[in-house]
């Protein structure tokens, strides 16, 4: 296995094929024709160099993901209407369920009311180069392709993200609270609880519309142009399986590790591309030891640190990969950390692969948890010149590295 070389003509490469993607096709919300037409150029450009090339078709309700936000403000609206009736039975009824759908489409990612919101179609792109021998192990190289929705409260004063957040469901667990304290105290006392109680939490949860019904403007209904998040993680890829495959031809190529270039669909709307591809590849995956080497949002080096969790912390990943890629990074001379995600920030594709107990780290580079982010993240700022050249190429380096060390540990 001979030594790949990075230098900055590689660097400029990648964030040249990301502007044009961009200028070609614009934003690429999941399912719209502009996130198909630039999957079926990667899938192109993934052909000219990879031994097999797949676009992988699976339905996605893409809306969903942050129509629940929506569909929560409404049915805390019409528990206040119920508070004001004193039918407070009806209002923790629908405020549970409000806070069920929120648990499992957010907290957890989880496909719960998907089916009320519109089907579209969704594409992976998949591009495979076989080792020289016996296949042994594979490793997916992987970001993706749709950018995300613009997020409203990073454009409108942004350093009160958290506290709308934050107060908002806040609001929200407190009128679940108190509205089945009342109906608890109604049940036990067979009369309406003490009017200071029940005048007092109608006020309150009135009031709290103020910040409650912002959440209904969380999101545009338009697009990132999406540099940095997340598609100059697929073109990282894409360079990095163009540097193994120029190896193969030279007849220094993996020995036996197979090479995955992957672009998912779908992460901003619930990871729902990366879901498709591990349900599809799960026998493959647990056959021979497989290991996802994520991306998502390389913006500037300074801030590079690799997951320990995913999905809210909701699910583990590899702290032994993770590990791994930390300290060839060190050795490379790019200073890492090791995170677990932070409560509340979402979640990452590689959080799809830990799931089911396949080794999976991501690669992240930019301040994220609360109001502490890069302000290109979800914002129109989202463009080619928000990316360090410098975090590009220390993650070409990184991963070069990582898969050349997996296929030597073989022989």
């Amino acid at each position: 296995m001979g030594e790949i070389q990075i230098n900055s003509t590689d660097t400029n490469d990648v964030l040249q094929f990301t502007g044009q993607i961009i200028e070609k096709f614009g934003p690429r919300l999941t399912g719209d024709t502009s996130t198909k037409k630039a999957a079926d150029l990667l899938k192109n450009e993934f052909g000219k160099y990879c031994d097999s090339t797949e676009l992988q078709e699976f339905d996605v309700h893409p809306k969903t993901f942050l129509g629940w936000i929506k569909l929560l403000v409404i049915i805390f609206t019409i528990g206040i209407i119920f508070l004001w009736l004193d039918q407070a039975l009806i209002t923790a009824i629908g405020i549970t369920i409000g806070i069920i759908i929120m648990i499992m489409e957010f907290f957890l990612y989880y496909e719960f009311v998907d089916f009320l919101w519109k089907k579209k179609k969704g594409y992976n792109v998949i591009g495979k180069i076989e080792p020289k021998d016996e296949v042994k192990q594979q490793i997916i190289i992987s970001g993706h392709i749709d950018s995300a929705y613009i997020f409203n409260f990073f454009i409108h004063q942004p350093k009160l993200y958290a506290l709308k957040v934050m107060g908002g469901i806040g609001f929200v667990v407190l009128m679940f609270l108190g509205s089945w304290v009342w109906v608890i105290i109604q049940a036990f006392t067979g009369a309406l609880p003490a009017t200071g109680f029940s005048l007092t939490f109608k006020i309150l949860m009135t009031v709290s519309l103020i910040l409650v019904v912002q959440l209904y403007f969380f999101s545009s209904s338009k697009g990132t142009p999406g540099a940095g998040d997340n598609l100059v993680s697929v073109c990282i890829a894409d360079k990095v399986g163009k540097k193994f495959s120029e190896q193969k031809k030279s007849g220094k190529g993996l020995k036996n590790t197979r090479l995955v270039i992957a672009g998912w669909d779908g992460e901003e709307c619930g990871l729902r591309g990366a879901r498709a591809y591990v349900k599809k590849n799960l026998a493959e995956m647990k056959a021979i030891p497989t290991f996802n080497f994520n991306m998502d949002c390389p913006y500037l080096l300074k801030d590079l640190f690799f997951l320990t969790s995913d999905v809210n912390c909701s699910v583990k990943l590899s702290e032994n990969m993770a590990m791994e890629c930390k300290e060839i990074s060190d050795k490379l001379g790019y200073p890492a950390t090791l995170k677990p995600i932070e409560f509340l920030t979402g979640g990452t594709d590689a959080g799809e692969f830990g799931r089911y107990g396949i080794e999976a780290t991501t690669l992240v580079a930019m301040p994220w948890g609360g109001n502490d982010r890069y302000d290109a993240y979800h914002t129109p700022k989202d463009v080619v010149s928000a990316i360090e050249p410098e975090v590009v190429e220390a993650s070409l380096k990184i991963i070069c590295e990582y898969i050349t060390k997996k296929d030597m540990e073989l022989n």
